[in-house]
């Protein structure tokens, strides 16, 4: 879902009233039903006549969403549009983290079905933690820069501040389904680093309960057959050695139980 929500154009939805008939002085990029995405605004439909003259047009109908800052000395930026700027380069670094994590964490989730240790589980689990925290942050800086775009910022005509009465009306703004794939990201994030804790929890008291068993058995052995029973021969019996254990942790085998007299055989 993270993946998805990253490389498709459908964020942010304006769609223009096509009953709304555009003035000289409005900017063509904003009068038109539009969508748009992380690196990417697209314009879909056939009242779009104005992108056979645009500069810029990738795959004839989108242009590129530009995250640096402009480098022209002839227009004073303001404040709010450099603090524009930052919050969209935070939200595409932050979306970028949480999915190399997120990656990171089905790796370690992988090891953890190859090698049952808690370890690589507590470790997926805080990896997918991060990767949910990420994308959290993400979005919050997403609608930071959104709020400075449509409230604050009256640097040129592509702001909402700065569009005509009319086209402020005739405008129709919301949130498209990769927008909502992003949370739904973020929830099943967070919902595996849950359930990766929960493991990772279940396999390290396996360990702990097959130890609790072994030190009942050993000191049951030692009650009915002696304290020397595993270091001395209280009396002379077959040799027998088993069964193996081994620790669930470590992987190594335990020392063997060892029941009769190693001296004496069936002989």
């Amino acid at each position: 879902f993270l993946a998805v929500s990253f490389a498709t154009d459908y964020w942010l939805e304006f769609k223009v009233d096509p009953g709304y008939t555009r003035l000289s002085t409005d900017d063509a990029r904003v009068s038109h039903t539009r969508h748009r995405g992380i690196f990417r605004e697209c314009y879909p439909g056939n009242d779009t006549a104005f992108l056979l003259t645009a500069k810029d047009v990738v795959d004839n109908y989108c242009f590129n969403i530009d995250y640096e800052v402009p480098e022209s000395s002839t227009i004073t930026l303001s404040t709010e549009f450099m603090a524009r700027i930052h919050l969209s380069r935070c939200f595409l670094a932050f979306y970028v983290v949480a999915l190399v994590v997120f990656l990171l964490a089905f790796i370690f989730g992988l090891v953890v079905c190859c090698w049952r240790r808690s370890k690589w589980a507590y470790i997926a689990g805080l990896c997918a933690y991060i990767a949910a925290f990420a994308t959290a942050a993400a979005i919050a800086f997403f609608h930071g820069a959104e709020y400075l775009e449509r409230n604050k910022i009256e640097d040129t005509t592509e702001f909402y501040s700065k569009w005509t009465a009319g086209l402020q009306n005739a405008t129709t703004r919301s949130y498209g389904w990769s927008y909502v794939l992003g949370w739904v990201g973020m929830i099943l994030a967070a919902l595996s680093a849950t359930f990766y804790s929960v493991a990772g929890c279940y396999i390290g008291g396996e360990r702990y309960d097959d130890k609790e068993y072994l030190d009942k058995r050993r000191e049951y052995m030692e009650t009915q057959m002696g304290p020397d029973y595993y270091y001395g021969r209280p009396y002379p019996q077959p040799a027998m050695i088993g069964p193996y254990v081994y620790d669930m942790e470590t992987r190594r085998q335990l020392p063997a139980i060892g029941y009769g007299d190693p001296y004496v055989s069936w002989s």
